[in-house]
């Protein structure tokens, strides 16, 4: 439970939309953690388990608590801003009636599940005056700073050509984008926008420069019907004869003493009995072959930017261990990293051999501790809160250019051409 605050509090207070897994679990985490730069003073959850879960924690009165997010904003504006941690779909009409409501807004990424959402939502941003922040917590994550520092020193030269792979481990895959939220893009969005928006974002944030053309490959190779175990039922716990040798058998997922991420996304109820009985009649328990999953769970995009430097992206759900890993070659030297839970390094190995490689330290920042994304999550919960206080509106071009890029490398694969960026920009009206 968070400490009493005095009514001469001079914080940040805000209201919540969506208690789930971030809004609950990551930004009202944070707040619990730091009540004297963030409290929420109201919520709206479908869920009655999650908003009471939520109201109970923060000591939100019931007068405050709403089971829709339409239902919290009919009403006079509780605070100076608003965390929208709805899912993808509702994020074009929620994010604008924010903006029109004159809240300032944390919005989770993606932006929008539309390319045309996402101009919508810039644009209202834009007009509103507002502090419009997204959920890039990679930008203020430590690993990525320290990166885009070297990058600023010059010690690599003239940067030619980047390899980035964004690696999901397969159970992470097979939760989020088959059996999960994500999994379907016409409940949600396009594998490449919901997963590695960070990741489009990142590549044009570091290298300075917006891309000027792009192709895209990529397919559902795996988890299909026709790769099913002989004999598996449509449900994991309806006795399944690849119980032992299938990886992604539930027991091994959701059964086990840990009842962090993923399991506490699949119920309130983390008893034994509460896990149990999700996976009897949920999407958790659902065998990953015999899901109604859609989106790819590969996909490789090549890239050049219009200052010159090449780069190649590859995401996919077979890891064995969850991370990113990087190589940028530049004119003087090489830079390989890697952005894991586990390790994360960045290693400079100058071309002029008379200079030994050389390990890099990563920064450190204010706020930007915590285990979430590398210390992301808590540094941009920190970021936010400074956004609002200090009346720093962020440039939206930045936050729409990884939208505009994703669906460009959408029509891509698709289609199967090169995009030019320019014409794309000019053909959707931004």
């Amino acid at each position: 439970m968070s400490k009493p605050i005095s009514e001469t509090y001079t914080g940040l207070e805000a209201v919540l939309l969506g208690a789930g897994n971030r809004g609950y679990g990551v930004y009202g985490a944070w707040a619990l953690e730091h009540p004297e730069k963030l409290r929420f003073v109201a919520v709206a959850d479908p869920d009655p388990q999650k908003r009471e879960r939520f109201a109970r924690e923060h000591g939100i009165v019931l007068e405050r608590c709403f089971s829709s997010w339409q239902d919290l904003l009919e009403q006079p504006r509780f605070a100076p801003a608003l965390v929208n941690a709805l899912p993808d779909r509702l994020h074009e009409e929620s994010a604008v009636k924010v903006l029109e409501r004159g809240y300032h807004q944390l919005l989770e990424k993606p932006l929008a599940h539309t390319l045309e959402g996402g101009i919508r939502i810039a644009r209202a941003a834009q007009e509103s005056g507002k502090v419009l922040m997204l959920g890039y917590v990679l930008r203020f994550a430590p690993f990525f700073r320290t990166l885009g520092r070297i990058l600023e020193s010059g010690d690599l030269g003239q940067i030619v050509t980047v390899m980035w792979r964004e690696n999901v481990a397969n159970t992470h895959f097979a939760h989020s984008y088959v059996r999960g939220n994500w999994g379907n893009e016409g409940r949600s969005s396009p594998f490449l926008l919901a997963k590695s928006s960070h990741d489009l974002d990142l590549l044009g944030w570091l290298l300075g420069s917006r891309v000027k053309v792009a192709s895209s490959f990529g397919n559902l190779l795996h988890f299909r019907a026709e790769n099913a175990p002989q004999g598996a039922p449509q449900r994991c716990l309806d006795g399944c004869p690849a119980e032992n040798s299938c990886p992604y058998h539930v027991k091994k997922i959701y059964l086990t003493e840990n009842i962090g991420w993923p399991t506490n996304v699949i119920s309130t109820d983390l008893t034994l009995e509460g896990r149990t009985k999700a996976l009897e009649h949920g999407p958790y328990g659902r065998c990953v072959y015999h899901a109604d999953n859609d989106v790819v769970d590969h996909q490789v995009a090549s890239l050049l930017f219009e200052n010159g430097v090449s780069a190649t992206f590859t995401v996919h759900g077979h890891s064995a261990e969850e991370g990113r890993t990087l190589r940028m070659d530049g004119t003087k030297a090489t830079l390989h990293g890697t952005f894991g839970a586990s390790r994360q390094h960045l290693r400079l190995e100058p071309h002029d051999i008379r200079y030994p490689a050389e390990e890099i330290a990563l920064e450190s920042a204010p706020g930007m501790s915590g285990a979430g994304h590398g210390g992301g999550d808590a540094g941009l919960c920190a970021a936010f809160v400074n956004a609002v206080q200090q009346g720093q509106i962020q440039p939206l071009e930045d936050y729409l250019e990884s939208q505009i890029l994703a669906f460009a490398l959408e029509e891509a694969k698709l289609n199967g051409v090169v995009v030019d960026l320019a014409e794309f920009r000019s053909r959707v009206g931004f």
